[in-house]
Protein backbone atom coordinates (compact mmCIF):
# COMPACT_ATOMS: atom_id res chain seq x y z
CA UNK A 1 0.00 0.00 0.00
CA UNK A 2 2.41 2.39 0.73
CA UNK A 3 4.43 1.84 -3.04
CA UNK A 4 1.13 2.35 -4.23
CA UNK A 5 1.06 6.00 -2.31
CA UNK A 6 4.54 6.86 -3.59
CA UNK A 7 4.13 5.93 -6.52
CA UNK A 8 0.79 7.64 -7.30
CA UNK A 9 2.40 10.94 -5.43
CA UNK A 10 4.71 10.56 -7.43
CA UNK A 11 2.80 10.58 -10.69
CA UNK A 12 0.91 13.17 -9.36
CA UNK A 13 4.48 15.59 -8.52
CA UNK A 14 5.86 14.65 -12.40
CA UNK A 15 2.85 15.81 -14.16
CA UNK A 16 1.49 18.70 -11.88
CA UNK A 17 5.46 20.54 -11.89
CA UNK A 18 6.70 19.61 -15.70
CA UNK A 19 10.11 20.44 -16.50
CA UNK A 20 10.97 22.32 -19.85
CA UNK A 21 12.71 19.22 -22.01
CA UNK A 22 14.69 20.25 -24.49
CA UNK A 23 15.72 17.38 -27.60
CA UNK A 24 16.74 19.34 -30.64
CA UNK A 25 16.62 22.81 -30.23
CA UNK A 26 17.10 25.24 -32.97
CA UNK A 27 19.20 28.44 -32.87
CA UNK A 28 21.16 31.61 -35.20
CA UNK A 29 23.99 33.75 -34.75
CA UNK A 30 25.25 36.64 -37.25
CA UNK A 31 28.59 36.07 -38.15
CA UNK A 32 30.07 39.87 -38.62
CA UNK A 33 33.33 39.21 -40.10
CA UNK A 34 32.82 36.39 -41.83
CA UNK A 35 35.48 35.98 -45.26
CA UNK A 36 32.55 35.60 -48.09
CA UNK A 37 32.84 35.52 -51.36
CA UNK A 38 29.72 37.32 -52.73
CA UNK A 39 29.04 37.23 -56.40
CA UNK A 40 26.32 38.63 -59.10
CA UNK A 41 24.90 36.75 -61.83
CA UNK A 42 23.60 38.60 -64.49
CA UNK A 43 22.62 38.37 -68.33
CA UNK A 44 23.72 40.12 -71.11
CA UNK A 45 21.33 43.23 -70.96
CA UNK A 46 22.50 43.42 -67.64
CA UNK A 47 19.32 41.93 -66.39
CA UNK A 48 19.78 39.89 -62.89
CA UNK A 49 19.75 36.57 -63.29
CA UNK A 50 16.60 35.60 -60.77
CA UNK A 51 16.36 32.48 -58.72
CA UNK A 52 18.57 30.78 -60.83
CA UNK A 53 20.18 27.54 -59.76
CA UNK A 54 23.38 27.96 -58.40
CA UNK A 55 26.43 24.90 -57.87
CA UNK A 56 29.58 25.64 -55.51
CA UNK A 57 32.67 23.83 -56.45
CA UNK A 58 35.67 23.44 -53.88
CA UNK A 59 39.22 22.98 -55.47
CA UNK A 60 39.33 19.59 -54.10
CA UNK A 61 36.41 17.94 -55.42
CA UNK A 62 35.03 19.25 -58.98
CA UNK A 63 31.96 16.21 -58.83
CA UNK A 64 30.01 16.57 -55.92
CA UNK A 65 29.28 20.64 -55.09
CA UNK A 66 30.43 22.29 -51.68
CA UNK A 67 27.09 23.82 -52.09
CA UNK A 68 23.84 24.87 -53.63
CA UNK A 69 21.62 26.96 -53.93
CA UNK A 70 19.76 29.97 -55.58
CA UNK A 71 20.47 33.45 -56.39
CA UNK A 72 18.41 36.42 -54.63
CA UNK A 73 15.72 38.38 -56.82
CA UNK A 74 18.96 40.53 -57.71
CA UNK A 75 21.19 37.65 -58.98
CA UNK A 76 23.35 37.40 -56.34
CA UNK A 77 24.74 34.18 -54.09
CA UNK A 78 27.24 34.19 -51.13
CA UNK A 79 29.47 31.19 -49.84
CA UNK A 80 31.83 30.84 -47.27
CA UNK A 81 34.74 29.48 -48.96
CA UNK A 82 37.19 27.02 -46.37
CA UNK A 83 40.25 26.60 -47.93
CA UNK A 84 42.19 28.51 -51.03
CA UNK A 85 42.29 27.34 -54.35
CA UNK A 86 39.94 27.77 -57.58
CA UNK A 87 36.49 27.68 -56.47
CA UNK A 88 34.03 26.88 -59.36
CA UNK A 89 30.43 28.15 -59.46
CA UNK A 90 27.79 27.20 -61.81
CA UNK A 91 24.82 28.94 -62.57
CA UNK A 92 21.71 27.66 -64.38
CA UNK A 93 18.50 29.67 -64.62
CA UNK A 94 16.35 26.10 -66.32
CA UNK A 95 15.89 28.08 -69.41
CA UNK A 96 18.82 27.42 -71.39
CA UNK A 97 21.21 30.14 -70.21
CA UNK A 98 24.10 29.10 -68.13
CA UNK A 99 27.25 31.00 -66.74
CA UNK A 100 30.72 29.36 -65.20
CA UNK A 101 33.03 31.48 -62.71
CA UNK A 102 36.36 30.56 -61.56
CA UNK A 103 37.09 32.35 -58.44
CA UNK A 104 40.56 32.14 -56.98
CA UNK A 105 40.81 32.13 -52.77
CA UNK A 106 44.02 33.14 -51.48
CA UNK A 107 43.13 32.95 -47.31
CA UNK A 108 39.65 32.18 -46.71
CA UNK A 109 40.49 31.80 -43.01
CA UNK A 110 41.04 35.83 -42.31
CA UNK A 111 39.75 37.16 -45.32
CA UNK A 112 42.69 39.10 -46.34
CA UNK A 113 42.72 38.92 -50.31
CA UNK A 114 40.40 36.42 -50.68
CA UNK A 115 39.18 37.75 -53.94
CA UNK A 116 41.82 40.83 -53.98
CA UNK A 117 41.34 42.90 -57.50
CA UNK A 118 38.15 40.80 -58.88
CA UNK A 119 35.80 43.25 -58.06
CA UNK A 120 37.50 45.74 -59.80
CA UNK A 121 37.36 44.17 -63.41
CA UNK A 122 33.76 43.54 -63.19
CA UNK A 123 33.68 40.30 -65.71
CA UNK A 124 31.04 40.42 -68.10
CA UNK A 125 29.44 37.64 -69.97
CA UNK A 126 30.46 35.75 -73.33
CA UNK A 127 29.24 37.53 -76.56
CA UNK A 128 28.38 41.02 -75.52
CA UNK A 129 28.43 43.79 -77.57
CA UNK A 130 29.26 47.55 -76.36
CA UNK A 131 25.61 49.41 -76.71
CA UNK A 132 27.09 51.46 -79.92
CA UNK A 133 27.95 48.10 -81.61
CA UNK A 134 24.35 47.10 -81.38
CA UNK A 135 22.82 50.43 -82.04
CA UNK A 136 24.94 50.34 -85.29
CA UNK A 137 23.95 46.69 -85.97
CA UNK A 138 19.99 47.34 -85.58
CA UNK A 139 20.15 50.51 -88.29
CA UNK A 140 22.36 48.05 -90.68
CA UNK A 141 19.19 45.87 -90.34
CA UNK A 142 16.76 48.45 -91.11
CA UNK A 143 18.82 50.15 -93.87
CA UNK A 144 19.34 46.55 -95.12
CA UNK A 145 15.41 45.71 -95.34
CA UNK A 146 14.22 49.47 -97.17
CA UNK A 147 17.09 48.63 -99.94
CA UNK A 148 15.55 45.36 -99.71
CA UNK A 149 12.37 46.45 -100.37
CA UNK A 150 13.71 49.28 -103.16
CA UNK A 151 15.78 47.32 -105.08
CA UNK A 152 12.12 44.50 -105.45
CA UNK A 153 10.08 47.28 -105.99
CA UNK A 154 12.54 48.53 -108.40
CA UNK A 155 12.74 45.01 -110.80
CA UNK A 156 8.88 44.96 -110.34
CA UNK A 157 8.80 48.11 -112.58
Amino acid sequence: MKQAVAFAFAMIWMTALPEAVVAHGTGYRVIEEAPVIATEFFYSDKEPMRYAEVLVFSPENNEVEYQNGRTDQNGRFVFYPEMPGQWRIKVNDGMGHAVQAEIPVDSPENGNGATKGLADKNIAPAGTASKWLKIMFGLSIVLNLFLGMFLVKKAGA
